[in-house]
């Protein structure tokens, strides 16, 4: 049986967080409905159920969902999670009830209403959506399923039988201990569904190991994002997490356009990101310990990073004309030596990871031809158009061959360009059964 089972309200619910869990190494599987099951589902880590009750009345909705807990009520199933609407349509308080009913009766409700990276966050149990309350929103007018509140405590208090706690944004602030304690208190005064602000990504991260460390038996109750990360805290070792999942980039230009992507970047995924010197690289007696240097930084930071990187942006823009008179070189050659640079980095890298750099990102014809050098392919067998000028495809040959790849120009794309990128390079290779 799988070790995490997300029982969500619709279908795209329940692909939205699967691929979340799957980014996080776990093989995950979508079905669409509980008579769907095989004996497929023995061979992920987890499953996620749509039971396709948004719009049901609140009794249909309850015995759908306490049916597929009952299904998969086993030993074996060390997580269950609820996944919600973004913006709290349907029967979150019947559907809530509904697993906790169907479960030993100890389990908690940690509701964590947050998806920051789609602007959804909630503030003194408020939720909002690109800083506007959920109310103001378009959502509040929906034809089937109105949500007339964005108080996220008052919504669902009105919806379940069971006692509703709150912890607010200033105690999930004080770490992971304050926040532990507080958890167990509320537990302990009676509350059976607990209500937590979050603002980022990084506070719903505090949220989990709080959550773990208290040693409660919980349900997730969100969108998505927490129930991932609590897996990776109470299930993570428990399965075979899956190498490859990291993606590693190599980016030569130094435009302002760049600069502006690789900020945005920085926002969306906190990459791990080595500033190499090009005046270094085009030296022959700097050039080898250039390269050292920034493999070392890189290398050692490796374990913490889903996404990391070697780029010459932001480094003084050189007169090429001037270096390579210099160097006694051409300006092509000059170019070539920064760019061989970055490629001698990105091989040594995939040679180090042993295995862990799941995809790659080149930005700059020049790079990527320097890259493919280096890892010995002999091209890119492209598959798809990810945006104009940027192109996704598998390394052909060499010690990576079938490595998926994303080229795109250095003057390509708007502000989010790389970030699409990455995310669409994420999404490929977490689906990779390594």
């Amino acid at each position: 049986m799988p070790k995490v089972v997300v029982i969500a309200d619709d279908l795209t619910g329940a692909n939205a967080t699967g691929v979340l869990l799957a980014r996080k190494g776990f093989q995950a599987a979508t079905y669409l409905h509980l008579q769907g099951l095989n004996d497929d589902i023995k061979n992920f880590d987890v499953v996620s159920i749509s039971t396709n009750s948004r719009g049901m009345l609140r009794e249909e909705a309850y015995g759908i969902v306490a049916a597929t807990v009952q299904h998969f009520k086993s030993s074996e199933t060390k997580l269950f999670s609820k996944r919600i609407d973004t913006t709290l349509r349907g029967n979150i308080g019947a559907e809530i009830d509904a697993v906790l009913d169907t479960l030993s009766g100890e389990e908690i409700a940690i509701v964590v209403a947050s998806y920051p990276t789609s602007g959804r966050i909630s503030v003194g149990g408020y939720l909002m959506v690109n800083s506007i309350p959920l109310e103001k929103t378009d959502v509040a007018k929906d034809p089937k399923t109105p949500v007339n509140t964005s108080c996220i405590i008052e919504l669902i208090k009105a919806q379940t039988k069971y006692e509703v706690g709150f912890i607010a944004l200033k105690a999930v602030l004080k770490g992971d201990k304050a926040l532990e304690a507080l958890i167990l208190a509320e537990k302990n005064k009676g509350a059976r569904i607990i209500i937590i602000d979050a603002t980022t990504d990084e506070e719903i991260e505090t949220i989990a190991r709080a959550t773990a460390a208290t040693k409660a038996q919980v349900v997730a109750v969100d969108p998505g994002p927490f129930t991932a990360k609590l897996a990776k805290q109470l299930v993570g070792e428990d399965v075979n997490i899956h190498t490859g999942k990291k993606v590693f980039f190599a980016v030569g230009s130094v435009t302002q356009q760049t600069s502006r992507q690789l900020e945005e970047l920085k926002l969306k995924h906190n990459p791990f990101i080595v500033k190499v010197n090009p005046e270094r690289l085009l030296d022959p007696k700097q050039i080898d310990s250039e390269i050292n240097r920034a493999v070392d930084e890189l290398q050692g930071a490796i374990e913490g990073y889903e996404v990391l990187g070697t780029t010459t942006n932001g480094s003084k823009v050189l007169n090429l004309k001037a270096v390579s008179t210099a160097f006694s070189i051409t300006e092509e050659e000059a170019a070539n030596r920064i760019a061989n640079g970055l490629g001698k980095i990105t091989a040594k890298m995939m040679e180090m990871s042993k295995g862990s750099i799941g995809g790659l990102y080149t930005s700059g014809g020049d790079v990527t031809v320097e890259v493919c050098r280096e890892i010995h392919s002999s091209g890119i067998e492209v598959k798809d158009e990810v945006l104009p000028l940027a192109a996704y495809g598998r390394i052909i040959n060499g010690e990576y061959s079938s490595t998926p790849i994303i080229t795109k120009g250095g003057l390509v794309g708007n502000d989010r360009a790389m970030v699409d990128c990455i995310e669409y390079l994420l999404t490929k290779i977490s689906n990779e059964y390594y």
